[in-house]
């Protein structure tokens, strides 16, 4: 059976988390490593990975996406720009 459009985006989700936290020299949960690779234990981590990125420094963050040649740092830049155009307006 093909997996559902919501778990490939989790499954994107958590390979982009894997990857700030690999970048910034935190330890990736094996739950999040399990997803990376699997979409059987599909995990929510859509807020983990804002907070993690909101907690970064622009310097941090410009490094994590300037890799043109890495594949999860594009993506991240899509996926963080694609966020900030579709979050709820906080008021």
């Amino acid at each position: 059976m093909s997996p559902t459009n919501r778990e490939i985006q989790l499954r994107k989700t958590c390979q982009l988390y894997a990857y700030v936290l690999s970048s910034i020299g935190e330890e990736v949960p094996d739950a999040i490593l399990e997803c990376t690779i699997s979409y059987d234990y599909p995990v929510e981590c859509m807020n983990e990975l804002v907070e993690t990125i909101k907690g970064l420094d622009e310097e941090t963050f410009e490094k994590l996406i300037s890799d043109r040649e890495n594949e999860l740092a594009r993506d991240l830049e899509q996926w963080w720009q694609m966020y900030q155009m579709y979050i709820p307006i906080e008021r």
